[in-house]
């Protein structure tokens, strides 16, 4: 993982402890999110659109990444196993406060 994707990584995790406590900014994270991950330093290029959707107990959404576009290698995958994690992919359980639980799908808290 580079510096910049654990960058980004941190940041999106503040937004999201953010947008757990403030509704004002889980609204505005909702209706526009490029304006949010701006202001936090994530760019996302104008002609990207970007969707933030609120998963519930009874709703859960994946996002299936684009295909590489050369070799992948296993370590490419780590990324995608800790963003599914801060999806909530992982049951559910949070019980770190990582977003993983500690359910060690993706080792983010392995060490925990």
């Amino acid at each position: 993982m580079t510096e910049l994707q654990r960058f980004q990584d941190k940041q999106w995790s503040l937004i999201v402890a953010k947008a757990w406590s403030d509704d004002e900014f889980k609204g505005l994270l909702l209706s526009n999110p490029q304006a949010v991950l701006r202001e936090h330093g994530i760019d996302a290029p104008d002609d990207v659109r970007v969707n933030v959707v609120d998963d519930s107990d009874m709703m859960s959404y994946l996002t299936l990444p684009p295909s590489p576009t050369s070799d992948l290698f296993e370590e490419d995958l780590t990324p995608v196993g800790v963003a599914y994690c801060y999806s909530g992919g992982c049951h559910r359980c949070w019980r770190c406060g990582c977003g993983c639980g500690g359910c060690g799908f993706c080792g983010a808290c392995a060490a925990s």
